[in-house]
């Protein structure tokens, strides 16, 4: 069963040695696909450059099943932060994060 009064979760992510924050928004859409909404943050501001983007913000909407058999939101971010990075760079994610996508 599917909990879909989760609340909103904010958190720091650390990648490559670089801070941003991320906010997660379970079920940002319901119905039978429903999805999650992940923001990834500069902490400066003005915005800095963050690993996920150029300009300090990048969004990520995410089937919900994938969020939910991850480990926890967290690493579900983390994972999606490396899979970004990895896509940026024209180079392949690890087996597992292809999985996911």
């Amino acid at each position: 069963m599917t909990n879909t009064t989760q609340p909103e979760a904010v958190f720091t992510l650390t990648i490559d040695a670089q801070e941003m924050s991320v906010r997660y928004h379970p079920y940002w859409t319901k119905g039978l696909a429903p999805y999650g909404y992940f923001e990834f943050r500069s902490l400066c501001e003005p915005r800095r450059r963050i690993p996920v983007s150029e300009t300090g913000y990048r969004s990520h909407f995410a089937p919900m099943h994938e969020v939910e058999a991850a480990t926890n939101v967290e690493e579900y971010a983390r994972m999606v932060a490396l899979a970004l990075i990895a896509q940026k760079s024209g180079s392949s994610p690890d087996t597992d994060q292809l999985a996911m996508f």
